[in-house]
């Protein structure tokens, strides 16, 4: 036992000395020094104006901020679920009326660059703002209007979290005031959104607000714009002019001398410029020292995208370059890009979307069984070609499911409609087929697909019964 514990000492031993000489991981090693240290906090209250200059200003800042929002909502959503055309378009009209994905759009867009943001619900429920949203007492034509504001208009003098870990807002604010009207609102009557979500010990740190999306990006936003505003002083001093002139320091003693000094240059730069030579003195020197820029566009190109790394959009939609490396298109990125943005859509969206169509609804009277489900819009858009190929396989497929009874006319009629894939798809039309089919689902041959199975049928049960009478 002595013995381990000595060999066990002479190594605790061996291996520090060997760190005191490799000053490593030691106060001499100057890398154990470094340490992250929140210092600018950009979103703190104090620091809202130096974010609107970010993004009013910068170009690549407001790109980060205003992406992904756009292309959450660019191509939006449609309703899948068992419902009706005329309802599906009630419902799209009332989206349109309200500006619903115009509010959503701008409350995230305010989310990212402040940290928070909301959007403010007018619902005549029968109770004040102050009280929890009862969705069913919401009245006929209950939902007044929504308005998007940033994180700003609210006061957090009184804010009060939510203590019970049962509620789904747990941590979250109760009620929210605003300071221009003064009107304490029921969270269940406002969508939230956040930018980067913090621990909860920094968020309340932060008056229960999310960080900026710039936040993160602040030092690669800095370090990328200063090398783009030298690379751009460079351009001034491309060719610099050397003169040497002998007793220079002579002259610079007195005004007189310094003045003579500013009228030499002065003359020999405008007479190189004149008839491109330049006079000097026997005892005066000139040279031209030249810039390079070699280099300078890989510096550029890798702190672009260090920063479209950090923005979590890729570098042919954030910088509009090309995508690089042997044979690459960007559409694998894209790709990728674009099943974020959808993961995105469901994650952070469609938690509010589900509350805000059973409001929607209720304004419009409508049942409260009523199917609607939906699904967000694929932003990778195919070409004519793949479109006209992709309609062809679903036409394939209806007339299979149609020959074996399985769907009917108007259920093909329906989706056809709702797809757009017809747009002069009336339901006039739909009921017409409703009334005239009785049921029965029209084969490639067009004739009666269930008829035909009646008809075989009753066959089988003559000839059954032609049996039965030759035994008796």
């Amino acid at each position: 036992m002595k013995d381990k514990a000595k060999i066990s000492t002479d190594e605790e031993l061996h291996d520090g000395f060997e760190n005191l000489i490799a000053s490593m991981g030691t106060e001499q090693d100057k890398r154990s020094h470094s340490r992250f240290v929140n210092n600018k906090r950009l979103s703190a209250d104090g620091n809202r104006h130096e974010l609107s200059a970010l993004y009013r200003t910068d170009t690549i800042s407001g790109k980060i901020v205003d992406i992904i929002p756009n292309d959450m909502t660019r191509e939006w959503r449609y309703f899948s679920g068992d419902i009706e055309p005329e309802i599906v378009r009630m419902l799209e009209e009332e989206e349109n009326n309200i500006q619903l994905v115009k509010n959503i759009n701008q409350a995230h867009k305010w989310a990212r660059l402040y940290g928070t943001a909301f959007i403010v619900m007018s619902i005549d429920d029968g109770n004040s703002p102050d009280k929890p949203l009862e969705i069913d007492k919401i009245k006929l034509g209950g939902l007044k209007h929504i308005t998007a504001i940033d994180r700003y208009r609210v006061s957090h003098s009184d804010v009060v979290p939510i203590q019970d870990p049962m509620n789904s807002n747990f941590g979250l604010p109760e009620f929210y005031r605003f300071n221009e009207t003064n009107v304490k609102i029921h969270h269940s009557r406002v969508m939230r959104f956040d930018g980067v979500q913090l621990p909860y010990d920094d968020f309340r740190e932060n008056n229960y607000n999310s960080d900026s999306v710039l936040d993160r990006l602040y030092e690669a936003l800095t370090n990328f714009n200063t090398t783009v505003n030298a690379a751009a002083s460079m351009v001034y001093e491309t060719n610099v002019d050397i003169i040497k002139i002998k007793g220079l320091m002579n002259y610079l003693q007195s005004s007189s001398g310094e003045s003579l000094v500013r009228r030499r240059i002065t003359f020999a730069n405008v007479m190189k410029s004149f008839n491109n030579s330049l006079i000097l003195d026997s005892e005066e020197e000139h040279q031209t020292k030249s810039n390079t820029f070699a280099g300078l566009p890989d510096l550029l190109d890798r702190y672009a995208l260090y920063l479209s790394s950090g923005s979590d959009v890729p570098a042919t939609r954030l910088l509009g370059s090309s995508a690089s490396g042997l044979n690459a298109t960007g559409e694998g990125d894209l790709k990728n890009y674009y099943d974020t943005v959808r993961s995105l859509q469901k994650s952070e969206y469609k938690p509010k979307l589900d509350i805000f169509d059973k409001i929607m609804a209720k304004s419009l009277g409508l049942k409260d069984d009523i199917d609607l489900s939906y699904e967000f819009i694929s932003l990778f858009q195919m070409t004519t070609k793949e479109k006209a190929d992709t309609e062809y396989v679903n036409a394939q497929r209806d007339q299979i499911y149609l020959d074996r009874g399985v769907i009917t006319e108007e259920i093909v009629a329906k989706d056809l409609k709702q797809e757009g894939t017809y747009t002069n798809i009336t339901d006039d039309y739909i009921a017409e087929l409703e009334e005239s089919g009785d049921g029965f689902n029209t084969n490639s041959n067009g004739s009666k697909f269930e008829a035909e199975q009646g008809a075989s049928e009753g066959e089988e049960k003559e000839s059954d019964s032609g049996e039965d009478s030759e035994i008796s």
